[in-house]
């Protein structure tokens, strides 16, 4: 009687968990699937600027070869604006289902959340991180119409005449670089702001600024010519669009670097294995000669990094510069 007990208990308690195991396995089977068949549709890119620049160019280079490693489209989507926030706000409530992408700078998720009291979406819980994908270092060049041919000259002349040489940059990132500049230097020089890169140029060619701090791209042609002197660039090491151009490091400045970076990034709850599909196909990608030989005379140097080391380098940039944000008083409405 006792084992009849028994054993009527255990098939009712079997019973009770039918459904769950059932549900378990089906819930197992519906994650996998999108998985393995991914992608199944076209996939949309969002770039938070307009075609034509280094990003754009760097997001089509990197649909193109998905597109082609996948078998379905990967259609750019250009949202430019606001410093990356529309883009930003959109790709934050689009569906996490790897469906779409997006292509934030650096500044989308270290300096914005610094510089706006009220930013429309979270660096941290909105997006799941994917890879950085290229650097690029910035570069500080001086006008023929100077007599400054190294970085020492510049700040000889700044210490002399203090107040008395305009920089120009055309974002946050290249802001910072010239505070950094003249913070490290103890120099005075004043910040004349544009609103892009080919407007820092025409400053430039026309004598309203005597310097500047920006990307490298749009100052090669000029660089070329000689109407611009590459005085030095911001990163660790030299870049390999200006490979005789020496580090602020090396022109005296120890410890100085600031290299901007270009990453793929998916709303928050995309599925991990999905993240990691992206994150082993854009990698080989962003690695291969003829995509470094392309981009590098925008000034891009490609790589490729784990999610997690993405994520370590936003906070550790975050922690960098939002004391120098605040100490500077830049807001953004």
């Amino acid at each position: 009687m006792l084992m009849f007990r028994l054993l009527r208990r255990l098939a009712q308690r079997t019973a009770l968990l039918a459904p769950v195991l059932a549900f378990s396995s089906l819930t197992t089977a519906t994650q996998a699937q999108p998985v393995a068949n991914y992608p199944a549709r076209p996939v949309r890119l969002i770039i938070p600027f307009p075609a034509g620049g280094p990003a754009d160019v760097l997001g089509r280079a990197i649909a193109q070869r998905l597109s082609e490693k996948w078998g379905q489209p990967v259609v750019v989507d250009n949202k430019g604006g606001a410093n990356t926030l529309i883009a930003a706000q959109e790709a934050a409530r689009a569906a996490p289902d790897g469906y779409t992408l997006f292509m934030p700078l650096d500044s989308t998720y270290t300096l914005n959340p610094a510089l706006y009291s009220r930013l429309p979406y979270d660096p941290i819980k909105d997006f799941a991180s994917i890879s950085i994908v290229a650097r690029q270092s910035l570069v500080l060049t001086a006008t023929d119409r100077t007599s400054f041919k190294t970085v020492a000259d510049l700040v000889a002349a700044a210490k002399a005449n203090p107040g008395g040489i305009n920089y120009g940059s055309s974002t946050t990132s290249t802001q910072l670089s010239g505070e950094l500049f003249r913070r490290q230097t103890e120099t005075k020089l004043v910040h004349v702001p544009y609103r892009g890169a080919s407007e820092v140029v025409k400053g430039m060619l026309s004598g309203d600024v005597q310097v500047s701090f920006d990307g490298i791209a749009a100052n090669v042609p000029h660089i070329q010519s000689g109407k611009i002197r590459a005085l030095a660039t911001t990163g660790s090491a030299r870049s390999a669009a200006l490979p005789d151009v020496p580090t602020l490091a090396e022109a005296g400045l120890k410890g100085y670097e600031l290299v901007m970076w270009n990453a793929l990034s998916a709303p928050a709850g995309t599925p991990r294995p999905i993240i990691d599909r992206i994150n082993k196909d854009v990698v080989e990608v962003v690695q291969r000669k003829d995509v470094k030989d392309q981009l590098m005379a925008f000034g891009l140097e490609t790589g490729g990094t784990t999610p997690e080391e993405m994520d370590e380098t936003i906070r550790r940039e975050s922690a960098k510069y939002a004391p120098l944000i605040k100490e500077l008083g830049l807001k953004m409405n």
